[in-house]
């Protein structure tokens, strides 16, 4: 956003949606590090016209003709709120990387959240849909990502890499897997 802040998100490859607890936010079970859209100069809240708002699965209008969601997981948690656009900001220690127009889901609801979630007030989506961080920046980091996530358990609080672009590379023994007729790359 702009002014940018930083924020924590969970990476989930089950997922096609970014999005981040916001306020106002009066149903949420994370009340701290809530993104505040009225304080972003470039968060643009999405009209229930907008073809990404027509990617979502359960999508409608609000009194005020914005993209408003509601986005369920396989555990029966589920999210809801508004679909936006913000300017995201990646930093790699040497650089930072701004990437306007990013679609998120602003969340206003987080009902019957699941356990994993209530640490974090957001989540990366790494789905194969459209809606994806990887599919949304493909162009910029050209289409290729590689990444190595913790064990779900992670006791030990251990941090998974994401990496971008022809930089996308882990050293291990390679493997190509393929699922549903997608081809997946991957080091061990």
């Amino acid at each position: 956003g702009t002014p940018s802040c930083l924020y924590w998100a969970t990476l989930n490859t089950g997922s096609d949606l970014i999005w981040m607890t916001c306020r106002p936010c009066e149903s949420c079970s994370r009340q701290t590090s809530m993104f505040d859209p009225f304080q972003s100069s470039t968060c643009k809240s999405q009209s229930c016209s907008a073809s990404s708002c027509m990617e979502l699965p359960c999508h409608g209008c609000t009194i005020n003709e914005l993209c408003g969601f509601r986005y369920s997981y396989g555990d029966e948690s589920f999210i809801a709120g508004i679909l936006a656009t913000e300017t995201l900001l990646f930093d790699n220690g040497a650089s930072t990387t701004e990437l306007p127009g990013i679609v998120f889901g602003c969340v206003h609801n987080d009902g019957a959240p699941n356990p994993a979630l209530l640490d974090v007030p957001g989540l990366v989506g790494l789905g194969g849909g459209p809606l994806p961080l990887v599919n949304q920046i493909g162009s910029s980091i050209d289409k290729k990502i590689a990444y190595c996530l913790p064990p779900y358990s992670n006791e030990n609080n251990s941090m998974g890499q994401l990496k971008f672009s022809k930089n996308a590379k882990f050293s291990g023994k390679e493997e190509v897997q393929e699922t549903d007729g997608t081809r997946w790359f991957s080091r061990h």
